[in-house]
């Protein structure tokens, strides 16, 4: 990492240098591969006024502060960078946790029986839904056809007859098994 300072209207003193040195230590914990930043440090009369600009391999961050004091500028604006790369990081990582966790989706999450919560501690079973069915109007022979042929080794349809939705599955046994609604 490069570390360049730049004095308008003054000199850079060896204590802001060590002052800025060390705040960006803690922003190159949050954003690491950082490759060059450059410090502007101006006087304009009664304003001190700090801008640091940072260059790593996939972001540029840039901030800037006045006050009355120079190293008061300088520590506000290196935190403003490091929240800027928290919040960057933090997008980062949240897109690669949805990407990971788009292939299965939690509709519901808790205890599937009335009842006090499981006494390890966990949530519970969950329900993933992975995908939506048409419930099709049709007879049982039929959504037999349908289930000999599909690799789901089961069905979710509508019975012409009853209109009631049923569900027509494969069991362990080979043959086939009708779950039907109560009236």
């Amino acid at each position: 990492m490069t570390l360049e300072f730049t004095g308008r209207q003054t000199e850079v003193s060896p204590e802001l240098r060590r002052l800025a040195e060390r705040k960006l230590k803690k922003l190159e914990k949050v954003l690491p591969g950082i490759t060059h930043v450059h410090v502007v440090l101006a006087s304009d009369k009664h304003r001190q006024i700090a801008e640091v600009s940072v260059h790593s391999r996939n972001l540029h961050l840039t901030a800037t502060e006045e006050t009355g004091d120079f190293a008061a500028s300088l520590g506000t604006v290196l935190d403003k960078l490091t929240r800027q790369a928290q919040k960057h990081m933090g997008k980062i990582k949240h897109r690669k946790r949805r990407s990971a966790s788009s292939k299965a989706t939690a509709l519901w999450s808790g205890v599937l029986a009335a009842g006090p919560a499981p006494a390890d501690g966990g949530d519970g079973p969950r329900v993933i839904r992975s995908r939506r069915f048409v419930v099709k109007p049709m007879t049982v022979d039929e959504a037999v056809m349908e289930v000999g042929t599909s690799d789901d080794g089961f069905l979710v349809f509508r019975d012409a007859a009853t209109e009631r939705v049923n569900v027509l599955y494969r069991r362990k046994d080979g043959n086939l098994g009708l779950i039907e609604p109560e009236v």
